[in-house]
């Protein structure tokens, strides 16, 4: 073992120590009342220094104090959408952001948040506790399929981030390779890579996985040999319960899946036995239906329970889940994820492209405020940008050389400028859309 995957893991196992305890000594009953307790220690914060709950305080439209689940219930549920229209007044005004984030995603509308960096802590406990279900360690060497976008820019950045991936990465034991092409050709190679890196683990993204297995099938038994502890899915779900058995059967191993958002960082995970386990240690998570009633099977609103520069407080990130199981209104686990789809944009028959490549070279622009590819039935292609004010040649041009570096026929595809994006039969906004 490498001095630098030690020493990340005897610095990290403490913690994931702390946290299977904690997990493994609260009854599934004292849940709720742990979480409004934690969340009670942060909302006075919160309704202080972020002007929209400020506005509801000083109205008693909220409560001061949340004495119970009614109380919370009585604070108003939001989207992603209108967040995005008013960021500033979901945001803290107490102390400057370190960073502004931009998500990702199907829909082809990235939100621009604030952040601080002390609460990256929050989340690698998480992220080391879950993949501790799988008996995965931060030592363990991981495979990657997974974006570039570092490869997308220009500048001294891109070439301290591309020196940062080529020689960081390696001396705690990772390898990235692309998921942005997703060809046979290519998958190919990530399998030759694979062979030869001799992972203990891969994650990537879901159905890129299954590119992936599907395309290296002949190398079934060799992977085997591997002994890998888990292929982890992340990003999106997998169409169907038979590609997470068909990626376990080519690899060997168990297939668990991650779930996440840019918002939230890690919300739950897998369990090898079963269902997603909910970090509800720092995650209050509900599920309610279209009325925002309690329901077994409906619409996830996530509140965090630690202070962040950008507070979710019942915010809904647009995915549906299932088999939810509560104590109270909080949900601790489910069975599946609904609407975590991104789909390929197909260059030809052969070559697949991963929708998070599109949003990696467009979403450096803040001018551009949502986007959307429409394509004709023999693959023709144009790219709608939506924005606030008109977009002059240079942003046009700045993306084409992004999406260039990714496919050069991707650098060809026309781009216009839209005011409105088109919209599905079920009223919904997805990022490929065929005329």
């Amino acid at each position: 073992m490498l001095l630098l995957p030690y020493l990340r893991e005897k610095i990290i196992r403490p913690k994931v120590n702390e946290e299977v305890n904690f997990y493994s000594s609260t009854e599934k009953n004292e849940i709720s009342d742990y979480q409004l307790a934690k969340f009670n220690r942060i909302w006075s914060n919160i309704i202080k220094n972020v002007p929209f709950y400020n506005e509801l305080a000083i109205k008693k439209e909220v409560p001061l104090h949340i004495n119970s689940v009614d109380d919370f219930n009585n604070i108003p549920i939001i989207d992603r959408s209108y967040v995005k229209k008013y960021i500033e007044k979901f945001s803290d005004s107490s102390r400057e952001p370190d960073a502004w984030v931009t998500t990702g995603g199907s829909t082809g509308t990235p939100l621009k948040y604030p952040s601080w960096k002390n609460q990256s802590k929050q989340y690698e406990s998480n992220i080391w506790y879950a993949r501790d279900f799988y008996n995965i360690k931060r030592s363990d060497r991981m495979f990657r399929l997974w974006g570039h976008s570092h490869t997308l820019g220009s500048g001294i950045s891109k070439y301290k981030k591309i020196i940062s991936f080529k020689i960081g990465l390696p001396l705690i034991g990772y390898k990235r390779f692309s998921a942005y092409d997703l060809s046979d050709e290519q998958l190919r190679e990530a399998g030759a890579q694979i062979l030869q890196f001799k992972p203990d683990y891969i994650i990537g993204y879901s159905k890129a996985l299954q590119l992936l297995a599907k395309a290296n099938l002949d190398r079934r038994l060799d992977f085997h040999k591997l002994n890998l502890k888990a292929v982890i899915g992340a990003a999106e779900g997998f169409d169907n319960e038979g590609d997470r058995k068909f990626i376990s059967k080519v690899f060997g191993s168990p297939v668990g899946l991650e779930y996440a958002s840019m918002e939230t960082k890690l919300l739950a995970h897998t369990h090898p036995e079963g269902d997603y386990c909910v970090l509800w240690r720092d995650n209050l998570v509900e599920c309610v239906d279209e009325n925002g009633k309690p329901a077994e099977s409906g619409r996830i609103l996530v509140t965090s329970l630690y202070p962040r520069a950008f507070p979710l407080v019942r915010y809904e990130l647009g995915d549906v889940i299932t088999g939810a199981q509560k104590n109270s209104n909080s949900v601790y686990s489910f069975e599946r994820i609904k609407g975590r789809d991104n789909d390929f944009l197909m260059l030809d028959e052969s070559t697949p492209i991963h929708s998070e490549s599109i949003t990696h070279a467009i979403k450096f622009s803040e001018e551009v405020t949502a986007y959307q590819i429409r394509y004709t039935k023999d693959l023709k292609y144009t790219i709608y940008l939506k924005s606030d004010k008109r977009l002059n040649e240079h942003e046009i041009q700045e993306i084409k050389k992004r999406l260039n570096k990714i496919d050069k026929r991707l650098g060809e595809i026309e781009i216009r400028q839209t005011d409105n994006l088109k919209q599905t039969l079920a009223g919904k906004t997805k990022w490929l859309i065929e005329e």
